[in-house]
């Protein structure tokens, strides 16, 4: 049994999952090194700086990470449903077709 793709459904979701890629396109390059949220806030010299030093690099480390791998996962989303709707169509098209091929032979055509 084949499954229907509905194409409007499509749109909007691939629309939610662009929204979700430029708003992270805003984030990244603020986290990037000597730009606003890159750079490492003074701790000052007590011996509770070196570990909360530590602490902010690991964090922002972390965060870094996890930015960028959310969106490799945002971008092969997208990917991957530009596939399907292009998939869609060419299954219409050939269903399209066949349906057209089908009805000649039936009409003698």
């Amino acid at each position: 049994m084949a499954t229907e793709i509905d194409p409007e459904a499509l749109d909007e979701y691939r629309a939610i999952v662009q929204e979700q890629l430029d708003h992270l396109d805003t984030i990244i390059p603020r986290l990037k090194n000597g730009n606003a949220l890159g750079r490492l806030p003074a701790f000052g010299q007590l011996d509770a700086s070196t570990t909360a030093r530590t602490n902010y690099e690991t964090f922002h480390q972390t965060t870094w990470e996890n930015l960028q791998t959310l969106r490799a996962s945002l971008s092969g989303m997208m990917q991957t449903l530009d596939d399907s709707a292009e998939l869609a169509t060419d299954a219409d098209e050939e269903s399209a077709s066949e349906l057209e091929d089908y009805d000649s032979q039936l009409n003698g055509a």
